[in-house]
């Protein structure tokens, strides 16, 4: 049976989540072997994902990626017909790296139908697909005001916290002021997204300041890699540079990215030897 890995943050919109989960699922497909599958769910976080990892294809492709007989609404409705296994969740994907990596559609609902409907059924669409893959990541949005998002993280067996350097976020998170608002008794990772190294709140002064006795990894903003997720190039863009040398201006998020996957691969004791391919 695989995990699942939520990645989830206390604020919208300033921590890169989609970001770094796209990068970090690129970087495990193109250096692990394990399979993994990037879970797309909500309408509204389905663009920004597939934009960052599918290059624009052919009006017949657009309509086949979208179509109904793809994605978590084709699970859905077998799943509900009590028909889906797990060996037929790959077939309801898109490879992104041939027995690696997978991306999940989201749905074509709008999210106010999506949700009231799949509630019920996303526990055991969950377990279906940890028992086809190794790891199955998830952008979890933000905060916990939503029943969408508390689901999530309640059947996550991994949060990844995604913070930032701004002082009022982290004075929140770390002071426990809405202890309700973060998730509660899992296992975490905390990862600054949008990182600037060359702020004097760098890693080991946040850790310092809030006396953190976990790890906490920064994930650094940079430019290229924002434009590669705009046009389809993420994977391209973390195959090129895996292996730039130390004064390349790739370098420090390649091993930033690089050193989060490390950590969520061993904490899911999947430290098997490098694949080294590259994307199909």
């Amino acid at each position: 049976m695989g995990l699942s890995v939520v990645f989830w943050s206390p604020v919208p919109g300033q921590t890169g989540t989609t970001s770094n989960i796209v990068a970090l699922s690129a970087l495990l497909g193109l250096e692990y072997s394990s399979y993994l599958l990037l879970f797309g769910h909500l309408q509204s976080r389905r663009a920004s994902l597939e934009q960052a990892l599918i290059r624009r294809r052919t009006q017949e492709g657009d309509e086949l990626a979208h179509a109904a007989d793809t994605g978590i609404d084709a699970l859905e409705r077998l799943l509900r017909n009590r028909k889906l296994t797990p060996a037929m969740v790959r077939d309801y994907t898109i490879p992104l790296l041939k027995d690696r990596l997978d991306l999940l559609p989201g749905s074509n609902k709008p999210d106010k139908v999506f949700v009231p409907g799949m509630k019920d059924v996303l526990p055991l669409l969950l377990e279906t697909a940890r028992s086809s893959y190794d790891l199955v990541l998830i952008d979890g949005g933000s905060g916990t005001g939503s029943a969408w998002t508390q689901t999530l993280l309640q059947h996550a067996d991994l949060v990844v916290v995604n913070l930032n350097q701004n002082r009022l976020v982290l004075d929140r998170f770390f002071g426990h002021q809405e202890a309700d608002e973060q998730p509660g008794g899992k296992k975490r990772i905390l990862v600054l997204g949008q990182y600037d190294r060359y702020s004097s709140y760098t890693a080991k002064n946040i850790a310092r300041m809030y006396r953190v006795n976990e790890p906490l990894l920064p994930v650094p903003h940079n430019a290229g890699w924002m434009d590669a997720t705009r046009e389809g190039r993420a994977i391209d863009f973390c195959f090129r540079n895996r292996n730039v040398p130390r004064d390349h201006e790739n370098h420090f998020f390649m091993q930033s990215v690089r050193v989060l996957a490390k950590a969520v691969i061993e904490w899911a004791g999947l430290n098997k030897p490098f694949f080294g391919g590259k994307g199909e």
